[in-house]
């Protein structure tokens, strides 16, 4: 057997096991000694940009060529050794005030970290129900405006406290991890934040359950999905965030060009959309809200989670993010005081100085276009449709 076909059955015994693992390392050390990962090949196979979001509906598994593989995979496990080495296997400590109940089997979990919310909980919760989440594993961090009461009262919630920070948990991936380890795996799991939606085509006919079996039929362990900024038609300061409707009839626009896209061995990067229009920064747009946590799974990054080979696919959902309402720049002051965001909170103290001097702020451009439900996205190809 070849070294790169030994690579990938390697690669698809770590999958199953954690034994894997170490003939992953053997592999790529054999790899690295035959000088078949050096820098030249690694940056051919994957410094690939594309002009637009579109070109993202093309790239699916088979795109990775076979030298490109082998970068995934060392990239994947020296990853995973550093992610262990600094924070241990169970993630951080987490409590709950009531037992958490185990999940049934055909129980769905949405793990959700938030903070100051309970104004914009209400439409979340009703729009995850309605796909099918079952049980809500909330991580309240030290909240202060009733959120965690407003959680207490609900009966298919479980409400989670940690003494560390935010920034101390690794921007909440390690209260993630923990908290998928409570309810077991393997199992499916959405996680998502507060302002983030799942959508896909045909969600209104096939739940969330339904999606994860024809996930399963394709041989995918996650849902690639773009996150794509709302925003309202005109003035931001005058779209008041409404909690009796869904927040797409407020903020109901959005770019339907104008991304880009990278690969790289950590998976499919998208960049661009409203926030990088107005405030001149770039953000990563590119999530995995429906994810399969098993043993080699580490929430390292929302963005890109371990392992990376998982991390290639066509993008069959959306996440609409709400962040555009008349209390955006509140919330960017309030997030550059608390100082847990990365990089100490730099992108939102650029939201906060540039918002601060725009008596107008709009995201509205020529490609703006209005949300008239998931086809919207289909339609302008951010989505691909699912043959169910």
């Amino acid at each position: 057997m070849s070294q790169a076909g030994g690579c990938r059955k390697a690669r698809r015994q770590a999958d199953r096991s954690a034994s894997g693992s170490r003939q992953l390392a053997v592999c790529l050390a054999l790899l690295h000694l035959a000088g078949k990962d050096q820098p030249g090949a690694r940056s051919e196979a994957f410094l690939v940009q594309a002009p637009d979001v579109r070109s993202l509906l093309a790239w699916g598994n088979a795109t990775l060529s076979r030298t490109a593989w082998p970068s995934v995979v060392r990239r994947s496990i020296t990853d995973t050794a550093f992610y262990r080495l600094r924070h241990g296997l169970s993630g951080a400590e987490v409590t709950s005030a009531k037992p958490v109940l185990p999940l049934k089997p055909d129980d769905l979990s949405l793990i959700v970290v938030v903070r100051n919310e309970a104004e914009r909980l209400a439409p979340f919760l009703r729009h995850y129900r309605e796909l099918g989440i079952t049980r809500f594993a909330v991580l309240d961090d030290r909240s202060t405006d009733g959120t965690a009461e407003m959680l207490s009262a609900q009966p298919d919630v479980d409400l989670f406290r940690s003494p560390i920070s935010y920034a101390q948990a690794d921007l909440g991936n390690l209260w993630r991890q923990r908290i998928a380890r409570i309810y077991g795996q393997p199992r499916w799991h959405v996680t998502v934040d507060a302002d983030e939606y799942l959508v896909y085509e045909g969600m209104d006919r096939h739940p969330l359950g339904a999606l994860i079996r024809w996930l399963e039929r394709r041989k995918m362990s996650r849902l690639l999905a773009p996150m794509i900024d709302m925003y309202p038609g005109g003035n931001i300061w005058d779209a008041r965030f409404d909690p009796g409707v869904p927040p797409w009839q407020v903020a109901d626009h959005f770019d339907s060009t104008g991304y880009q896209v990278t690969r790289s061995p950590r998976g499919v990067k998208i960049t661009g959309g409203p926030r990088t229009r107005l405030f001149d920064r770039q953000h990563k747009l590119m999530k995995f809200p429906l994810i399969y946590v098993d043993r080699p799974t580490i929430f390292t990054s929302i963005h890109a989670p371990l392992p990376y080979w998982r991390n290639y696919a066509d993008a069959f959902g959306a996440l609409l993010h709400f962040k555009f309402f008349s209390d955006f720049n509140e919330k960017a002051r309030a997030a550059v005081e608390e100082g847990q965001y990365w990089n100490g909170a730099a992108k939102y103290r650029q939201y906060h100085a540039v918002s601060s001097e725009r008596a107008v702020l709009s995201a509205m451009t020529d490609h703006s276009v209005r949300y008239q439900g998931v086809r919207s996205l289909a339609e302008t190809n951010l989505i691909k449709p699912i043959d169910w």
